[in-house]
């Protein structure tokens, strides 16, 4: 299974936001896509937010462009638990 994501978290209250999402350009030229892939992250991460003491920085890999939501849902799930 290739990455798709580097995650990186701080302690609560370290960013003005709890989850930033990063998708460049080169990921994915449309921003339709780069959208998409945001849509598809941010619903993944709903329910860990409400219970975790973290805030999160996701960076998005070009791999990830072809990824399911299944295994975007994996892929996070074992990198944050």
């Amino acid at each position: 299974m290739s990455s798709f994501l580097t995650i990186k978290t701080r302690s609560r209250g370290s960013q003005k936001k709890p989850l930033i999402i990063i998708v460049g350009k080169k990921v994915a030229k449309k921003a339709v896509e780069r959208n998409l892939l945001k849509r598809r992250i941010k619903a993944i991460m709903r329910p860990a937010l409400k219970q975790s003491k973290f805030d999160y920085a996701i960076f998005v890999r070009s791999e990830a462009r072809t990824a399911s939501f299944k295994e975007l849902r994996e892929e996070i799930n074992s990198k944050i638990l």
